[in-house]
């Protein structure tokens, strides 16, 4: 299920682009999803229904930290304007796999200097979600290795809830949540995420969404970020 990029030819450089920004530590939401209803539509007839994917950044004092600046406002970003950036330094082994790691504790993560990532759902209504709940899942995956998302057990082991190299690709959540994870990748370099979101809404029936997130394993070459930066332009023009 891995889907390379391909790198874009030269006839792109004279194209002005604003390559993506890096988080580097501090707290974020990556993915988060906001919905917006049919009801809300009639009432503002500017909106656009359905599922809003994006990145959240709550702010404060644990912010994230974004081109070496903590951001401590309340912010959200388009999926293509961030890359969060994991450190060669920071490992763990799990079973007989070491993978580059993104900490499910805050503490963790700033003990291994790296961002702390979350899902955030808090933006979802539990009461306008059948069941309460939402399914996340892995829709696309590109990148040099494999991906691995998982909870520590508490008793030495893990709870596994997306594993690219055993085809685990999507998991429930409960609506108006925000969880973290460990995040691990096997390999150095760029990962793209395509996330997908789906539940049927108490008034608007089954729908369903998606957005592609972008992890670098180190922090990416600023040649590279060009690249990202015309391949994000490609994106928004689809």
């Amino acid at each position: 299920m891995k889907l390379k990029h391909t790198l874009l030819p030269l006839l792109f450089s004279s194209v002005p682009v604003q390559a993506a920004s890096l988080v580097t530590g501090g707290h974020i939401d990556f993915p988060a999803f906001g919905y917006v209803s049919n009801a809300e539509v009639t009432a503002d007839p500017t909106l656009t229904q359905g599922f809003e994917p994006h990145i959240h950044n709550e702010g404060g004092a644990d912010g994230a930290i974004i081109d070496g600046v903590r951001v401590e406002d309340d912010t959200e970003f388009e999926p293509d304007e961030l890359i969060v950036v994991g450190r060669k330094s920071s490992t763990i082994t799990v079973g007989s796999t070491t993978y580059f790691w993104l900490p499910e504790t805050e503490a963790q993560a700033a003990a291994q200097g790296v961002p702390f990532v979350g899902i955030g759902l808090e933006e979802l209504a539990v009461s306008d979600w059948v069941g309460g709940t939402v399914t996340l899942s892995l829709q696309s995956f590109s990148g040099p290795g494999e991906f691995l998302l998982w909870q520590d057990d508490g008793f030495g082991g893990e709870n596994i809830f997306l594993d690219t190299a055993n085809n685990i690709i999507s998991f429930t959540l409960t609506a108006g949540s925000h969880t973290h994870y460990n995040w691990g990748f096997t390999n150095e370099g760029l990962f793209d995420l395509g996330f997908g979101i789906s539940g049927t809404h108490v008034d608007d029936g089954f729908q369903s969404g998606s957005a592609t997130y972008t992890i670098a394993i180190p922090e990416p070459s600023a040649a590279l970020l060009g690249t990202l930066g015309v391949l994000g332009l490609l994106r928004r023009r689809r």
